[in-house]
């Protein structure tokens, strides 16, 4: 019997990289494809809105859901795989979990990214992770990372421009982990006036669009006043790009643009009709 010479490392990694390139060119996808038929269909969004769960679902609770066994007494836990049963999507092969009909409903219109693979960053501290997602840094950085948000509003812009092109609604600073979850909730370097106009609480928003209450305008223009010396004196002034400071002062003044503008009342969720209101929130009470 006779046996072909062996394979060495390097011969071995050479022709399987050549198997492997000639199996994808001759699976190559057509949606890939630089032809005509996969030309994208034109963009018709021109806004984001970001559900941000910080961990809260599960993914086989939800999205991608597994075997469900409904519970009995003394069922093992390994035998839970998913809480609750698996209904029908308008998109074949695509199941979603019982409870999530609404979505299920228009799941043609979107679209379910099941690929995302989490970075190795430990399974102690939730806003680790949290960061890399909004940034697409992995902490620490030596420099402070943009939120994908302030991206967006850098090289979008906003489409009014009175308001910010980067709101955020819901997230409050005083919680666990407030300083590291500070540390993404930021324009980082590209500058100040592309950083989330921040309102922790969404009833309370029009709080943020409007000056103090019992501060008159002649009083609130003389703070700013006093505000702009006193930045003289901050580091920022002292040690800052002068990028840095014209930006801080372009954000000073897209805040006063929104104080004295009629946009400002798109803030306030007493002139949305309370029907709308519960649609989101049954239990709101004005």
């Amino acid at each position: 019997m006779r046996f072909a010479a062996p394979f060495s490392r390097r011969d071995f990694l050479k022709t399987a990289s050549t198997a492997t390139l000639g199996a994808l060119g001759a699976a190559y996808p057509k949606a890939f494809a630089n032809t005509p038929d996969s030309a994208a269909p034109p963009a018709t969004a021109d806004t984001v809105i970001v559900l941000w769960m910080a961990g809260g679902m599960a993914h086989t609770e939800t999205f991608d859901p597994k075997r469900y066994t409904p519970f009995r007494k003394g069922l093992p836990s390994n035998d839970v795989l998913s809480t609750f049963p698996q209904i029908d999507t308008s998109v074949d092969h695509i199941k979603f979990s019982e409870g999530l009909e609404n979505l299920a409903r228009i799941m043609d219109q979107g679209s379910l990214i099941r690929t995302y693979t989490a970075g190795d960053l430990g399974f102690i501290l939730h806003s680790r992770h949290q960061f890399h997602w909004h940034t697409g840094y992995a902490p620490p950085q030596t420099v402070a990372a943009p939120h994908i948000g302030s991206v967006i509003s850098r090289t979008l812009g906003p489409k009014n421009p009175a308001v910010p092109a980067f709101i955020n609604i819901g997230q409050r600073f005083d919680v666990g982990e407030s300083e590291e979850i500070k540390a993404f909730t930021t324009a980082g370097f590209l500058g100040s006036e592309f950083g989330p106009f921040n309102i922790p609480y969404p009833d309370q928003a029009t709080d943020s669009v409007r000056p103090p209450a019992g501060m008159s305008p002649d009083r609130f223009a003389n703070r700013d006043r006093f505000y702009r010396k006193l930045l003289e004196a901050s580091p920022i002034y002292q040690n800052g790009s002068g990028f840095q400071k014209e930006s801080l002062l372009r954000s000073m003044d897209n805040a006063h643009r929104l104080l004295s503008s009629p946009a400002a009342k798109a803030f306030d969720i007493t002139e949305e009709p309370l029907e709308n209101i519960r649609k989101y929130a049954p239990t709101y009470e004005p």
